[in-house]
């Protein structure tokens, strides 16, 4: 009698787990809808705040408008802010006049570029630059193709850069914080790619190929962002470097200048005649 109690016992547990388990998996699907549809909730309202703040700045009275009815598609507006890519990358973008630049970085560290390219119509297009606070060092052209009314950009054409959508969304709270460099060298007074401090507080991330030169620059993160942070890019000519810079929306500044310095040793870098407010003047490798 006991040897077929426990066959019951045992094919009725079996049932019960397999129902747990088949409940717990049917109720997986609501939550990743609900997360999903959040997301898009919030690039909706986002979009739609940005599309009002653009009519204010142009003085149109939007209680009087259907903004719906607009094609916002033909409008290009300022771009600069926050955006993530489906490469999983963090992208702050600065635009200028008809000039778009920005700063990517993954958070694991794997890589980081810096970018400037020029808008033309819907397009822009430019060139990449890995710089060494991620582990990649690879640079290349890209075009990329605006979404209606600066909601995000897709790529049209590009070597070696994996992403290809980004879509302009609220800035997180806490962000990558700087790393030791992926890649450079030291003590070479001809390649100055490599992880710098400045005396501004600053630590700067160099790319140098050729005599291209661009970095990116951030200090002292505060709650999970930078206080500031730039990209600057230029020439080198001997050990002269000529150079223009600007922030990017990882920190809360706002400026652009230009930068002169001189390689004065394999791992010391001054700046002079600096613009925008630029405060460094010396960096150390």
């Amino acid at each position: 009698m006991k040897t077929k109690v426990f066959p019951l016992k045992y094919y009725l547990s079996m049932l019960l787990l397999a129902c747990v388990f088949l409940f717990t998996n049917c109720e997986k699907e609501p939550v990743f809808d609900e997360e999903l549809n959040s997301l898009k909730t919030e690039e909706k309202e986002q979009l739609t705040k940005a599309q009002k703040d653009y009519l204010k700045e142009k003085g149109i009275d939007i209680s009087d408008i259907d903004i719906i009815g607009i094609d916002w598609c033909s409008i290009v507006p300022n771009l600069s802010g926050y955006y993530y890519a489906n490469d999983g990358g963090h992208y702050y973008v600065r635009h200028i006049g008809n000039q778009v630049y920005w700063f990517g970085e993954h958070p694991s560290g794997s890589w980081a570029n810096v970018f400037k390219g020029t808008i033309d119509g819907k397009i822009i297009t430019g060139s990449f630059y890995d710089v060494p606070k991620g582990r990649i060092a690879g640079s290349g052209s890209l075009t990329l193709s605006l979404g209606c009314f600066g909601s995000g950009f897709t790529k049209l054409s590009g070597n070696n850069f994996g992403g290809s959508i980004w879509t302009k969304t609220t800035r997180p709270a806490y962000l990558p914080p700087p790393r030791p460099a992926g890649f450079g060298v030291v003590n070479d007074s001809n390649n100055i790619t490599g992880r710098w401090v400045g005396d501004d507080g600053g630590i700067y991330y160099i790319r140098q190929i050729g005599n291209m030169v661009v970095w990116f620059g951030e200090r002292n993160f505060v709650n999970g962002r930078p206080t500031w942070s730039n990209i600057a890019w230029g020439s080198r000519f001997y050990t002269q470097l000529w150079l223009d810079w600007a922030d990017v929306p990882k920190g809360n500044t706002n400026n652009t200048g230009i930068l002169r310095g001189f390689v004065e040793g394999p791992n010391y870098i001054t700046l002079g005649h600096n613009t925008g407010g630029f405060g460094g003047s010396q960096l150390w490798r």
